[in-house]
Formats: C-alpha cells, structure tokens, sequence
C-alpha cells in the first residue's frame, strides 16, 4: 500500500509540476521596475489556445480553496482541495472517480480505489 501512494503521490506531483510549469516562460503583464508583493484575484485559469479551462484554482462556495484539472476534452481529471475532507479525487477518461486520498476533520486518513465497474477497496490505517 505504502509503494502505491508513494507512486500516486510522484504521478500527481509529475502532473501539477507539467500543468504549471510546461510551455516555456510566460509573462502575465509587463515587467515594472519593482515586482509587486503579491497578486489578489477570487479565480485563476490557466486556458488552452483554443479557449478550453484546462485548470482552476478557486474557492468554493464556502471559501475553501480547490485546484481541478481537465483533459483536453473538458474532463475534470483531478481535484485536489479542502471541504468536510481534505483530500486528492483522481477521475478516469469518463469523469468517474477512481482514486480519492483524503483526511478527514479528525485527521484520519483513507484511500479508496474504485474500479471501471464502481467496485470499491478502502484503506483506513
């Protein structure tokens, strides 16, 4: 168990850091002679050329912060954020959620994995 959410963790690790980061430098606005201390807004896409959300970071309707990601075909595939559990959902091509890895308010962690027929195995160490 302690392999697969080493390996889970390095994938999701892999796929922020290409989302982020992948396509080269980017400048949002035009270098001013001092950088500001910081940037307000309530939401933050980062849009593919053709006009697709490929992630959100934003707040929930309660102010809780999430980050979703989504395949080229407007699929979320991953969320990551905080609600009654704080916690990581995996989605398959279909939108179905496959993987969740969360804490919840007493800071029990668990791990449930669903196959392509809805069968769940739960892990609560």
């Amino acid at each position: 168990m302690l392999i697969t959410v080493s390996v889970l963790s390095g994938l999701l690790g892999g796929i922020v850091a290409a989302c982020l980061v992948g396509g080269g430098p980017v400048t949002a606005q035009e270098p001013a002679g001092e950088v500001p201390a910081f940037v307000s807004t309530k939401e933050f896409r980062l849009i593919h050329r053709q006009g697709h959300t490929r992630a959100l970071l934003s707040l929930n309707e309660v102010g809780q912060p999430s980050l979703h990601m989504r395949d080229e075909f407007d699929t979320d595939r991953v969320w990551v954020g905080i609600s009654t559990e704080t916690g990581v959902a995996v989605h398959d091509v279909d939108g179905k959620t496959r993987l969740v890895l969360s804490v919840d308010q007493d800071g029990l962690p668990s791990l449930v994995v669903r196959d392509r027929k809805q069968q769940t195995k739960s892990f609560h160490p």
